[in-house]
């Protein structure tokens, strides 16, 4: 069988296959801590994704909470509804835009976001932490290549 892969005497220098891996790792651990409290991960993305904007927005949209997110609208539309029923959040009138519903966190979905939050970053603080030093430049890492996503490059 022909295997044309760089990589083909070894997966450990397959940098997508080791950055799966490691976020297979992260992520199994936020699903299972999350499942706790009853929320999933693109719920607790779109709660803290929420609350991080309302701190200095006036109205939060989804088409917002999918740009800083990095979900599809469809997707957060989606998960949006669930939170709505959850009453975890509103959708109600844009002040400006009749297209758009302003979001807002309920006083319940303020309250779970917070016990998320704590759990998430103690994940965080878990799986990075262990680089020590080299945290920083590793999200130094991340950020340029998000970066340069965004730029098209």
């Amino acid at each position: 069988m022909e295997f044309n892969s760089i990589n083909q005497d070894s997966p450990e220098g397959a940098i997508g296959l080791q950055f799966v891996k490691v976020y297979n790792i992260w992520h199994n651990q936020i699903k299972s801590a999350l499942k706790e409290i009853d929320l999933t991960h693109p719920q607790f993305i779109v709660l803290t994704s929420l609350g991080y904007l309302q701190q200095s927005e006036k109205e939060v949209t989804q088409v917002m909470v999918s740009k800083i997110s990095e979900m599809d609208v469809m997707t957060v539309s989606q998960v949006l509804r669930i939170l709505e029923k959850k009453d975890l959040i509103n959708r109600g009138p844009h002040s400006t835009d009749t297209r758009a519903k302003a979001l807002r966190l309920t006083d319940t979905g303020l309250v779970k976001m917070n016990q998320g939050l704590p759990i998430v970053e103690a994940i965080d603080q878990t799986i990075f932490g262990v680089l020590g030093e080299q945290e920083s430049s590793f999200q130094q890492s991340l950020s340029r290549l998000i970066q340069l996503h965004e730029e098209g490059v």
